[in-house]
């Protein structure tokens, strides 16, 4: 992978962001340099918990941020550290976001993510991914609450401010096979219940080696 290289016209920090940028091109190869970077940004806790649970010493870099905003201005701050960031080409910019079976919603984060931001959504809520590594499901929920009730049912003494990717690491395979078997049935962000977190999740498994 060729070095990093400043992006034209980013003058935050001034002469400490161009410093660090010269000391991430002189590093050597096999350090974080030459490692794929996801940016992932998350609307919660359970989230940010989730993916920060899945770094790993030989993996890609996971730059997990919670920048406790609204749905909507997570995918903007997401272009905003995407522009002002040292983030190849090559590197991937993910929001995971509820649509809280709202499509309103859904439609306003697909309209301001465009094609530069990949969107990680779940109807109606995150965890529905979290409950597909314990059980199958595909009855509709009335609300995001009812998931979190047959999540605690599924998994006794989880909460979301508890979340360790450990209590689900053994289960991802089979969260994955049943969320695209959901995805195949009717391409639909809003189908309740449905998550497309299987792309990213695979999308970190898949660069597991690290380098490019």
């Amino acid at each position: 992978m060729s070095p990093r290289q400043p992006k034209i016209g980013n003058s935050r920090k001034g002469g400490s962001s161009i410093a660090r940028r010269s000391l991430l091109e002189r590093r050597p190869s096999g350090t974080r340099a030459q490692k794929k970077r996801f940016l992932i940004l998350c609307e919660g806790e359970t989230e940010e918990r989730y993916f920060q649970g899945m770094r790993t010493r030989g993996g890609p870099v996971l730059d997990v941020i919670n920048p406790r905003v609204d749905h909507v201005n997570v995918v903007v701050e997401a272009h905003r550290r995407r522009c002002l960031d040292d983030y190849d080409d090559g590197d991937e910019v993910w929001c995971v976001l509820d649509t809280e079976l709202d499509r309103g919603l859904a439609d306003r984060i697909l309209a301001k993510a465009g094609g530069a931001i990949r969107l990680a959504l779940s109807t109606p809520c995150f965890d529905f991914w979290l409950l597909l590594h314990r059980e199958d499901r595909r009855a509709p929920f009335q609300t995001a609450g009812d998931v979190e009730k047959a999540l605690k049912r599924a998994l006794p003494g989880w909460s979301k401010g508890s979340t360790k990717f450990a209590d689900f690491r053994d289960g991802v395979d089979d969260a994955c096979r049943r969320a695209r078997a959901v995805a195949s049935e009717k391409k639909d962000h809003m189908r309740n219940p449905s998550t497309s977190v299987w792309r990213l999740v695979e999308a970190i498994r898949g660069s597991a080696g690290g380098g490019r």
